[in-house]
């Protein structure tokens, strides 16, 4: 009861306290997501007005009414400090750039550059921030340059604040805003872009106490907490306490009331680390208490229970008496021994009587099963000893159990390997029973004798399919995971290889000659590895086309790549199936014991994620195992997992680039790429998630949901009135291959209400060329529809002039592979020359994607190209930037560096 009641109170505790530290990180989680919000604001729009600025961060204000201020600093340099000063003084009259004094703030020395309070919201209670210099403090200073360089929310130490009389504690978290475009390569660059900061100003104690207050942790008084974090200096103080707190507590104090509950824990808030620690008395005495009553009950209990069963014990022994009694009665009945024979007669198992007074305790009696078991008569064993079936030399210990309890005239049992008349072997289950007289003397034994060889085989049957492949008659994971471990523990520090082999492009066998060919390519191959494996080592089948293999006796890498070289070789050699001749490769992951892992299970899984590696940078390969293939097998699983959240989540967003005739220079249509956001992992590119999403799956309900917001967002436009124009929407080679693809193209223009001839599907040579005739079907029912159809990435796939004739296509892209190369290389001009004759005669459009500079713009104009896109017009931009480009209608070409 004492440990039940301690663990509940300490868990209670520990749960309360957790409550509390989650309330102050959240509240400090949420103040630097505040700043983040605020930085995002700057990122996504090349100014921000004063207005701007208050209508985003009043609500955040209003949402976190804690936060002491949410602040934009503007860097300010020294020949810009007047004209600055001049302008602010319009709206502040007195307005100037101020730093700290002795006495206060004083009007900013000269420097070469200020970092200055520009928005403050709220200005109520802050007023003495605005157009204060964060660079003329040095403890400042040190945390502002250190977020320069990282680009993170950075916190300052414990400082005192401006606002208030000065003996206010709090932090600022602060994060810069670098200028739009700029390249962030490393930290030089971060210092020449940055154009400024948001901050959010703390006051530790309003912070914490009102965020404990809102969910009414504080109503508890037995419950202390006590925040303590770092001063410039270093030092760790306290900077917020709240209820009672245990102070000197003598001896009987703790014996009476026990020692108080203590929980400490530690967290990290932008950089800087915070401790939090909480306590709460203890109440020994009373919950002494209870443990007595408990003790108290138990005895009672127990003498009450120690009487039941004294009162049950009376009335068994009575119960036992009286079947004695009957018991005796029964025996004495002639029936029921004529009764006993029958049952002996007829029973289906042999049983035996011998003597137990005579010399070799003979036999004297055998029932008709017995005949049938061993095929001897009963005259025939009349006499003879009981291992008259017996085989000597395999039963020895069962023969030794056997006569032991002969001898000791009591019961006993043996399992025995016995044969029958013709020689057939046996094996039983033999049990022996002493038969006692009246007077105590065992003058016989009964022998029960029951033939379990069915079931000993078919035992050894499971045994064996418990650890080999019912297939291949290899090892399976079962006996897989006990060699290796055995391998280990005999290897001591010697090297054991695990092994991954995996068959490339099997499925192809089962898909193409059926199940039945497949197995018997299985169990050759399992054949051939079985042959090239050694004594000490081990081939195992643990799913599909997947081996596993343990070998021994390799002292380093090379010899253990040569020892699986032989087994990779005796896989490639030719195989015969179905009147065809096949020649097989595999992939293979080596992990090595130690190094790689101390156990079996490591080594599999390690052995894998190697195989895995190695199938990723190509098939009929090889590769070790290397501890960064973890964290790669680690992080596409947690991108993964991310992903199939994410669609549900709402991170998905698509970005438009505008798409310009070059005769009138107009913008007549425009490209839809999806972007991810992701709320931990930042903004994933999509040559890490796109890829993913074609292997798991995803990519069709998010192709989907990337095509019905395209049309929905060019609706909108053509509804405001901008347009008319098109929108180009990519398509995977597996949303391509679905067979309700052009119903989903229907429903999407039915439920957006965009006319299809303002869609454009963007597909790829390579998807079209797998099935070329089911390709040009979905083709021509799309353009039944009205859809106009492009071929992106035009030129670095293997299509046919033939095919291309055929296919029911409006526009042709120009990869911008050649556009990059057309001025500087006279290969890609000719081929993207060759291009525009080849779709002009075709009676097709022509787009060239990534035109980034005025001569690759001057050379596709004089080429005849109808239209580009690319950076030199506008990058992929979100809907509402790229809205007002839109509106603009007609776009001026700016080269950028490349």
């Amino acid at each position: 009861m004492r440990h039940i009641e301690t663990q509940r109170m300490s868990a209670e505790f520990n749960q309360r306290s957790g409550m509390r530290v989650a309330a102050v990180t959240r509240a400090f989680n949420d103040a630097t997501g505040a700043v983040r919000a605020v930085n995002l604001l700057f990122q996504a729009s090349t100014e921000v007005s004063h207005e701007d600025f208050d209508t985003f961060t009043q609500p955040l204000v209003r949402q976190h009414g804690y936060l002491q201020a949410l602040v934009f600093q503007r860097m300010v340099t020294a020949p810009e400090r007047a004209a600055f000063e001049a302008d602010r003084a319009r709206t502040w009259p007195g307005f100037e750039i101020k730093q700290r004094g002795p006495g206060g703030l004083v009007r900013a020395g000269d420097r070469l550059r200020y970092l200055v309070n520009d928005f403050v919201v709220p200005i109520v209670g802050n007023e003495i921030a605005y157009g204060y210099d964060s660079l003329s403090n040095p403890d400042q200073r040190a945390y502002i340059l250190r977020a320069i360089d990282t680009g993170e929310p950075t916190s300052s130490p414990l400082i005192d604040l401006l606002q208030g009389d000065g003996t206010r504690r709090g932090v600022v978290i602060v994060q810069p805003v670098y200028r739009t475009g700029a390249s962030l390569v490393d930290v030089a660059a971060r210092r020449r872009s940055v154009i400024g900061s948001t901050e959010v100003v703390i006051d530790v104690a309003l912070l914490v106490g009102g965020s404990l207050q809102n969910v009414r942790l504080l109503d508890d008084k037995s419950f202390g907490l006590t925040l303590s974090g770092q001063r410039t200096d270093g030092a760790v103080v306290p900077v917020y306490q709240a209820g009672n707190f245990a102070g000197e507590r003598t001896w009987l104090h703790e014996t009476v009331f026990g020692a108080p509950l203590r929980y400490v824990e530690s967290f990290t808030v932008a950089g800087k680390q915070w401790e939090v620690e909480v306590q709460q008395e203890a109440y020994g005495i009373v919950r002494s208490l209870a443990e007595l009553a408990v003790f108290a009950l138990g005895v009672v209990l127990s003498f009450s229970i120690a009487g039941l069963v004294q009162q049950r014990s009376v009335r068994t022994r009575r119960i036992e008496a009286l079947v004695e009694q009957r018991t005796a009665a029964l025996e004495q009945a002639s029936s029921a021994l004529r009764l006993f024979e029958r049952a002996i007669e007829a029973s289906a198992n042999p049983i035996l009587i011998i003597n137990a007074l005579r010399p070799h305790y003979p036999i004297e009696y055998v029932n008709p099963a017995c005949e049938r078991t061993y095929g001897y008569k009963e005259e025939e064993l009349a006499g003879r000893p009981l291992e008259t079936f017996a085989d000597e030399e395999a039963n020895q210990p069962a023969l030794q159990e056997l006569r032991g309890a002969l001898r000791e005239r009591r019961e006993g049992h043996a399992m025995l390997r016995q044969f029958t008349r013709e020689g057939a072997e046996l094996m039983c289950d033999i049990y022996i029973a002493p038969v006692r007289r009246a007077d105590g003397v065992t003058e016989h034994f009964v022998v029960s004798i029951y033939d379990i060889t069915t079931a000993k085989h078919y035992e050894a049957e499971l045994e064996h399919r418990a650890q080999y492949d019912t297939l291949t008659g290899l090892a399976n994971r079962v006996l897989l995971a006990d060699r290796l471990e055995r391998a280990i523990a005999i290897a001591r520090e010697n090297p054991v290889w695990a092994v991954s082999l995996d068959l490339d492009h099997f499925k192809l066998i089962n898909d193409t000659l059926g199940r039945r060919e497949g197995d018997r390519a299985l169990c050759e191959i399992a054949s051939r590895i079985a042959r090239t494996m050694r004594q000490t080592d081990t081939a195992a089948r643990v799913g599909g086309d997947n081996f596993m293999l343990v070998l021994c006796g390799c002292t380093d890498e090379r010899q253990a790549a040569a020892r699986l070289q032989e087994v990779r070789e005796a896989v490639s050699e030719p195989l015969a199936l179905d009147k065809q001749v096949l020649v097989m490769t595999c992939t293979a992951g080596i992990a090595g014991y130690p190094v790689d892992g101390a156990d079996a299970e490591t080594l599999v899984k390690h052995s894998e994620i190697a195989m895995y590696r190695a199938k990723e940078i190509g098939r009929n390969g090889l590769q070790f195992y290397a501890p960064h293939m973890n964290a790669h097998a680690t992080d596409r699983l947690a991108l993964e997992g991310a992903l199939r959240h994410a669609l549900r989540d709402d991170q998905f967003e698509l970005y438009f680039q505008p798409q310009i005739d070059l005769a009138s220079g107009f913008v007549v249509g425009t490209e839809a790429l999806i972007r991810w956001r992701h709320p931990q992992l930042g903004t994933v590119r999509p040559d890490r998630f796109i890829a993913l999403a074609e292997e798991t799956g995803l990519i069709v309900p998010i192709g989907a949901w990337a095509l019905r917001t395209a049309c929905r967002q060019n609706e909108r436009w053509r509804h405001d009135g901008v347009g008319p124009l098109r929108v180009a929407v990519n398509l995977s080679a597996r949303q391509f291959a679905e067979p309700d693809l052009v119903e989903t193209v229907a429903r999407a223009l039915h439920d957006t209400g965009l006319p299809a001839d303002m869609l454009e599907i963007e597909l790829t040579e390579s998807m079209m060329m797998a099935d070329v005739e089911a390709a040009i079907e979905t083709m021509r029912c799309l353009k039944r529809m009205g859809v106009k159809l492009s071929i992106d990435d035009f030129g670095t796939g293997y299509s046919s002039l033939s095919y291309l004739k055929r296919l029911p296509v409006d526009v042709l892209k120009i990869d911008r592979s050649f556009v990059h190369d057309i001025v500087s290389s006279a290969d890609s001009a000719a081929m993207v020359d060759a291009i525009i004759s080849l779709a002009h005669g075709l009676r097709m459009q022509v787009i060239a994607e990534g035109v980034e500079t005025l001569e690759q713009l001057d050379y596709l104009r004089n080429c005849g190209c109808d239209e580009v896109q690319g950076h030199i017009f506008s990058q992929p931009q979100p809907v509402a930037i790229v809205e007002a480009l839109l509106r603009a209608g007609r776009f001026q070409p700016a080269p950028v560096d490349v």
